[in-house]
């Protein structure tokens, strides 16, 4: 059995920030009924299907109706997998000018000291997809009087609650849609880079689904936000992307997808897949054929691969910097769940540290290891 350690966050850091590259997978994760929720048994299925640890795991939720305290037992759950919640927080039932008048700040503080009590990081993308119509933030939203003034005044609003109380625990991400609406614009409502954490792009291809659409590649689709998203220097990432069976071939949209990244969009630094078919919508899901599955799976096994020599103190200076202090090791399967954990820090030794890192961790298995600094 091959056997995969989690990056320690120092480590990656260190070795992947100076690179443009592709490296962390993502999913909602869907599942069985109507309304799926990423529990455990959901993202183990997601994990099996593609054989592959998930980087970042998706959760939608609504503002008044999940609370902090319903959150959290996604972000638990995405704690024991060695994953990062990514929240879809969803300001359903209000408009920016409700938010900027305070309507909202009941619920919003106390989802934040809820966030700040809980300590660890997660990611909110707050007011998603707001050059759309079909959200009551969104700019096109038909009587709502959104602007691209009232949403950076919202989005502003929002952002100086959780820093007024303290929360440093969380990465905002500011998320434009592949398509506009009425008036609006891929940016025209973005806040600043002093107001986001990241920047990321939804988008989809709908093929032959709707009346309305066509078969579009992955390029044709997220170029132009792409582009406009210059107007930002923070990390990009795709939010939420999909593509249907109907009117072209899947699996190799996805094959193309992996290959158009690197050299087309050399900033996404993460994927998250959509993986729920809706029949208002299209065919989501990740496993509408075997093909594309197969396609997905071949190309996620070489996303975030750490290459042996890596783990090697004598190969990389990152590395032997990071070997001078006190560690920890985790060792995980391909599905986050915990192989091995050494409780207690201690300080190895070099020849030790290219041991683990050859593929002697167990039963002479092949392996890939990262050693963690301790407090």
């Amino acid at each position: 059995m091959n056997i995969i350690l989690t990056l320690a966050t120092m480590l990656s850091m260190l070795i992947a920030s100076s690179s443009a590259e592709l490296r962390q997978i993502g999913a909602w994760v869907g599942g069985p009924g109507t309304y799926p929720q990423p529990t455990r048994s959901n993202v183990e299925a997601f994990q099996t299907l593609q054989n592959r640890h998930l980087d970042l795991i998706s959760l939608f939720v609504i503002w008044d109706i999940n609370d902090w305290n319903w959150t959290k037992t996604y972000a638990d759950i995405a704690s024991e997998n060695n994953s990062t919640l990514v929240v879809t927080w969803m300001a359903e039932g209000y408009t920016t000018p409700q938010i900027i008048n305070g309507k909202a700040d009941s619920y919003i503080k106390t989802y934040a000291e809820g966030v700040k009590a809980y300590g660890k990081e997660i990611w909110l993308r707050l007011f998603h997809e707001a050059n759309g119509d079909w959200y009551d933030w969104g700019i096109a939203k038909s009587g709502a009087g959104n602007t691209n003034q009232t949403l950076i005044d919202a989005w502003k609003h929002v952002v100086a609650i959780f820093r007024d109380l303290g929360v440093t625990n969380v990465k905002w991400v500011w998320t434009t849609n592949v398509t506009n609406s009425g008036s609006a614009t891929f940016t025209g409502w973005f806040p600043g880079d002093d107001w986001v954490d990241m920047v990321a792009i939804d988008g989809y291809n709908w093929g032959t689904t709707q009346n309305w659409s066509r078969w579009q590649s992955f390029s044709e689709i997220f170029t132009p936000a792409y582009t406009a998203l210059g107007v930002s220097e923070k990390p990009l990432f795709i939010g939420e992307v999909s593509c249907s069976e109907q009117g072209g071939d899947k699996a190799q949209w996805i094959r193309d997808m992996f290959e158009a990244i690197p050299q087309k969009f050399p900033r996404i630094f993460a994927l998250m897949w959509f993986n729920q078919s809706k029949s208002a919508e299209a065919d989501w899901a990740l496993n509408t054929s075997d093909a594309a599955l197969n396609a997905w799976k071949e190309c996620v096994s070489k996303i975030n691969i750490v290459d042996v020599a890596l783990a090697s103190p004598n190969s990389n200076p990152a590395y032997r910097r990071l070997s001078a202090a006190p560690m920890q090791i985790s060792i995980f399967d391909l599905q986050g769940r915990v192989l091995l954990r050494y409780p207690e820090p201690f300080r190895p030794k070099k020849n030790k540290i290219g041991t683990f890192g050859h593929g002697t961790i167990k039963n002479g298995a092949e392996g890939i290891f990262v050693m963690k600094k301790t407090k």
